[in-house]
């Protein structure tokens, strides 16, 4: 299993690929929470990644101006 790493908007996440089953896996740490994502092929890896993290600032960003 090799591991490289992502980064996106200030966050890095890991990649990790099992050739055994031929897929890609990674984890990234959120305000102290793991978030996990996968994929079949690279660029779904990575889309995955930025999904997440795209949804987490959106929910922060909502939650501070709830808190306004």
């Amino acid at each position: 299993m090799s591991t490289d790493k992502f980064e996106y908007e200030g966050y890095t996440g890991t990649v990790n690929y099992d050739k055994n089953c031929d897929y890609y896996t990674g984890e990234v740490e959120i305000d102290g929470e793991i978030y996990t994502y996968e994929g079949d092929t690279l660029e779904e890896l990575r889309e995955d990644f930025e999904d997440i993290i795209d949804s987490i600032i959106a929910f922060n960003d909502m939650d501070d101006e709830e808190e306004d």
